[in-house]
């Protein structure tokens, strides 16, 4: 007689811990769907956040993350363990002083598919850095997991470093540096990360990107050049090599700045980019490409590429031209922009960007994807489902693209308030490569007023954040936001079961 496989018993035995499983996300027996042997992981030590039943409908249990004393959190962003759906890190600003716009970032890991969740505290290491701020997270190809952050000093020095965790988020090494400055030299900005996994040459590379701002303060009418950084590890996080500025030169990149050359064609107005890695090792990177004087001109969404680890890249195509959201909705007081979210599909390569379109009456979720490393893009889509300029604003964004081809978007949403001023979350997904979209669902469980308890930031703006998380993979998505509804911001999640393709 065959003796059963490790990998067999390993999965036998899951399924007997999901069966006996008392910890659910839900109070209800048929808020998730059932998993089958052949697809569920193994994660030792751990239950599943699963109760057997049939398939889940709305309202979904809304688990908060965030438990500890900070005073307001925001900008969560959430990785899943490609291996281990089970497994989740996260992490948010952690404020300090929300009325004068302190925080450090903090982070959260969760090894049961989102129903229990370890409350980190702040990253350890950054006792003599002021603040440290847009928090992102990839997986190692071996359960590692890297964190990037900004981190400022209060006489105005900032640089990019990154932490690594070899226990699964439980605990964070100190920081390495991946490139510092000193004040009124270069400003580093939005940094984000991603972890080549693939099997190719470039396996296990670490790649991180950020706005290089230099040459002044990036402001209106400013003598300011903002340059697209791009920094790598070949060694697991130890040391980074120097700083490459990576924008390229296109037709469209001429945007008029102070001091600018007017005939300058260089894309060196980039913020908030985001980079990807495909299955065959190549790396994407897009970004905003942004007007530096006086806010006029559209922004254009742009993507650049590198087929060798970052060595070379190719000039930068146009991906669309977009009506910008830049202040606030008005009579609202919270800061808003038209930051993009990239993902890619992670067997065929095909590339997703998805952002907040501000339109005659109001906001819009768009998306857009390329079957062809970035070279050419489909027409904009609309995500959400409510009637056109209804008034109700969708904003914020994240995107994410499970291993099976659903492409799951959650974003902010007013639709239910008439009012428009109480915010809920809702979740579009598409098992036809973002052809189309089926019914949005509503994610909270209660809207949340954006006013309540809001942190100050540096303009005199209420601050809910620029950008929220989500995670997704075969059997469920993870949403991952901030919301008021305790009377304070804290961190949000919910286990929303994913459509079959």
């Amino acid at each position: 007689m065959q003796r059963p496989s490790k990998q067999s018993t390993l999965l036998l035995l899951s399924l007997i811990l999901l069966v006996i499983s008392l910890s659910a996300c839900s109070d209800s027996p048929n808020k998730v769907p059932t998993p089958t042997p052949s697809s569920v992981p193994f994660l030792s030590g751990g239950g599943a956040c699963v109760k057997l039943g049939p398939r889940a409908q709305p309202p979904y249990t809304n688990i908060q993350v965030s438990d500890d004393t900070y005073l307001a959190h925001s900008e969560p962003m959430l990785a899943e363990d490609p291996e281990n759906p089970l497994h989740l890190v996260g992490g948010s600003k952690f404020f300090t002083d929300p009325a004068h716009y302190q925080f450090k970032i903090g982070y959260f890991a969760s090894f049961d598919g989102g129903c229990t969740w370890l409350d980190g505290g702040v990253l350890p290491g950054f006792g003599t850095i002021g603040r440290t701020s847009d928090v992102s997270f990839a997986f190692g190809p071996h359960h590692e997991v890297y964190v990037a952050v900004l981190g400022q000093v209060g006489n105005g020095a900032s640089g990019i470093y990154v932490s690594t965790s070899a226990d699964g988020g439980k605990t964070f090494g100190l920081p390495v540096t991946v490139f510092s400055a000193k004040a009124a030299q270069i400003f580093s900005d939005k940094p984000w990360i991603a972890v080549d996994q693939t099997k190719g040459p470039y396996s296990g590379n670490i790649y991180v990107v950020w706005s290089y701002d230099h040459n002044g303060v990036c402001g209106y009418g400013n003598n300011c050049r903002e340059e697209l950084a791009f920094s790598r590890s070949t060694d697991g996080g130890k040391t980074f090599s120097s700083v490459q500025l990576v924008e390229g030169h296109a037709a469209f990149c001429t945007n008029p700045a102070k001091g600018r050359p007017i005939l300058a064609t260089t894309c060196d107005a980039a913020q908030g980019a985001i980079p990807v890695v495909e299955p065959d090792g190549r790396l994407v990177v897009a970004f905003p490409y942004i007007d530096l004087m006086s806010g006029s001109i559209p922004t254009r969404l742009v993507v650049t590429t590198s087929p060798d680890g970052g060595t070379t890249w190719t000039s930068p195509v146009l991906i669309a031209t977009i009506h910008d959201i830049n202040g606030i909705f008005s009579p609202e007081h919270y800061r808003n922009l038209s930051l993009p979210a990239f993902a890619c599909d992670p067997k065929t390569g095909q590339l997703y960007l998805t952002w907040s379109d501000k339109g005659n009456r109001d906001a819009d979720i768009l998306l857009v994807t390329s079957k062809d490393h970035g070279q050419t893009w489909s027409a904009p889509v609309r995500v959400n489902d409510d009637p056109v300029q209804n008034g109700a604003n969708q904003f914020q964004p994240q995107l994410a693209v499970a291993p099976n081809g659903v492409v799951g978007v959650s974003f902010f949403d007013t639709r239910i308030d008439p009012r428009h001023q109480l915010i809920d979350v809702y979740l579009a997904q598409s098992r036809d490569h973002a052809a189309s979209f089926l019914k949005n669902v509503r994610i909270t469980t209660q809207s949340w007023d954006p006013a309540v308890d809001a942190p100050i930031d540096e303009s005199g703006l209420q601050f809910i954040g620029d950008y929220q998380g989500l995670a997704a993979d075969n059997f469920f998505a993870h949403p991952f936001w901030n919301d008021t509804r305790t009377g304070k911001q804290e961190i949000f999640t919910a286990a929303v079961p994913s459509i079959r393709p």
